[in-house]
């Protein structure tokens, strides 16, 4: 039969965790700027799409900021740009 490993040994095999390089891989939006762009990776993979949803499900700017741990003024920002409808 196979190997009888230990959860160290797959975690080895896996290698490290615990952090994001996602500040290397994420894209420049240019209808953003500079302030707005780095709470992207905080959002997700597709931030707009995010927004769009929790506005749908009726989460105001605050809830959605509460939830991210960002400022409401930055999801009321990214609102505006990316014209997203719903109450702030």
């Amino acid at each position: 039969m196979g190997e009888n490993k230990t959860t160290p040994d797959n975690m080895l095999l896996l290698g490290r965790g615990g952090w994001s390089r996602f500040s290397e891989i994420w894209p420049k939006r240019d209808e953003l700027a500079q302030d707005l762009q780095k709470y992207m990776h905080v959002i997700g993979p597709t931030p707009k799409r995010c927004l769009e949803t929790l506005t749908d499900l009726g989460l105001s700017d605050l809830e959605i900021g509460d939830y991210f741990k960002i400022p409401k003024d930055v999801v009321t920002e990214l609102r505006r740009v990316w014209k997203i409808d719903g109450e702030t």
